[in-house]
């Protein structure tokens, strides 16, 4: 991985530590086989392909021998769940991956800011991400759900306590479904109460916008989803550099 991107993955895990209670169904062990294909399905967040970038250096630097292929993003900027649900077939199944990265919801809440909590529209969420995932399982494809993110740098943030809903609804999901839930969420609302004190106030430090990511979210949601695939935080951690060696003497001029 780049200099940069250590840095900020160290940074990250000494404010985080280990991964939040809240994920499920984590596993022990990396579940990359050599060859395995990863699809990454989405929005507007995932379009942009950060994280994807950060997860794919890391899997090459830390697991060269496994000659896994990129990441490949089939995220469509402002789509919701019952966007995704349409081209799952087309876009994720039919292309046969071993591993599917499901991250979806930050629109079915911002879309809606201003108005009332909808019980419909949470039902209709939760239906459409239980039939993504059904789909995927009865294909043969590892699901990896990614929960929302955040919309403001603010927990407190009438957006972000309406996510919090739509997380449970995905939780509940992955329960039902045994797949594995990384809490991305938890991740960035532990971030954002921890925020290092030379981030000026008011600054956003983990997004450009309040939604979409730096590179310092992008890197926080690598770290969650190679969690989610089983990398160990060894792995993740970063190794302090070799001393460099003293210079060899010149021969003397004659």
């Amino acid at each position: 991985m780049s200099p940069d991107l250590a840095r900020l993955f160290a940074t990250l895990l000494s404010l985080l530590g280990p991964a939040p209670e809240s994920d499920v169904n984590i596993p022990r062990e990396l579940i990359l086989k050599p060859g395995d294909r990863i699809i990454a399905i989405g929005d507007s967040i995932t379009q942009q392909g950060g994280y994807l970038k950060d997860v794919d250096a890391v899997l090459a630097e830390k697991y060269p021998d496994l000659k896994l292929p990129p990441i490949r993003n089939v995220g469509i900027g402002g789509q919701k769940a019952e966007n995704l649900i349409k081209r799952f077939t087309k876009d994720v199944v039919d292309r046969e991956p071993a591993v599917v990265l499901l991250s979806i919801g930050i629109n079915d809440v911002w879309h809606r800011a201003g108005r009332p909590h909808d019980p419909q529209i949470l039902a209709d969420y939760w239906s459409n991400v239980s039939k993504m995932v059904e789909m995927a399982q009865a294909a043969g494809i590892k699901v990896i759900l990614l929960t929302p993110t955040v919309i403001k740098e603010d927990a407190s943030s009438k957006e972000n306590l309406r996510l919090r809903i739509y997380v449970e609804a995905e939780k509940q999901i992955a329960r039902d479904r045994a797949c594995t839930l990384v809490d991305l969420h938890a991740m960035f609302i532990s971030a954002l109460g921890k925020r290092p004190e030379d981030v000026p106030p008011g600054k956003n430090w983990l997004t450009g916008d309040g939604v979409h990511m730096a590179p310092t979210g992008d890197a926080l949601m690598a770290l969650g989803v190679l969690r989610g695939l089983g990398v160990p935080t060894d792995k993740l951690s970063p190794t302090e550099p070799a001393e460099p060696k003293p210079a060899e003497p010149k021969p003397a001029d004659r």
